[in-house]
């Protein structure tokens, strides 16, 4: 994971604390995870994640914390048949939710990976696809910067969060970056 995105997830998490409990709501940042508790086999970007923010809940997204991962991998089990997962089951990590939709990542890229098809169960699906080469891409682009209100059905809070700090237009994004 990237510094830039490491110092935006903190100063987030410092902006959530201030307005607790109202921030609860819609937003939590799991504190820094140890060496001890990430696994060192898991893939290098998810890891990275884990030891900077172990796990969050953000709008309609969720990045499951290290203590839940193995509990969210029955997903797996119900991809449509179309879908690689089903081919390779061990090559897929789950590694969150958008509502009760799945996240994937492929295991050897580190790619993020979900079933866009919209209006429809995702196990009923006949799309899979690759959102962001990497988690870092994806947490930075869709959970904290302009691309969030594409994967989401309306204006929720986190949202407004995302304006109010200046994450939703991709110009102030890369100015409050430098």
């Amino acid at each position: 994971m990237n510094l830039d995105l490491a110092r935006l997830l903190e100063e987030l998490r410092a902006d959530l604390a201030e307005d607790r409990p109202a921030s609860l709501a819609y937003a939590q940042f799991g504190d820094p995870g140890s060496e001890d508790d990430v696994p060192a086999n898991l893939p290098a970007g998810l890891r990275e994640f884990l030891l900077v923010v172990d796990g969050l809940r953000a709008g309609s997204f969720e990045l499951t914390s290290t203590r839940r991962l193995s509990d969210i991998q029955y997903y797996l089990h119900y991809a449509p048949d179309f879908a690689p997962i089903t081919r390779n089951p061990a090559g897929w990590l789950v590694i969150g939710t958008r509502g009760d939709e799945p996240i994937f990542m492929a295991r050897d890229t580190g790619a993020i990976w979900y079933f866009p098809a919209p209006g429809a169960a995702w196990f009923t699906a006949d799309t899979f696809a690759e959102i962001a080469p990497d988690l870092a891409s994806f947490v930075h682009y869709y959970l904290l910067g302009p691309g969030y209100p594409e994967l989401v059905a309306a204006d929720d809070r986190w949202q407004a969060f995302l304006h109010q700090h200046g994450l939703l237009d991709e110009a102030d994004a890369s100015e409050q970056e430098q």
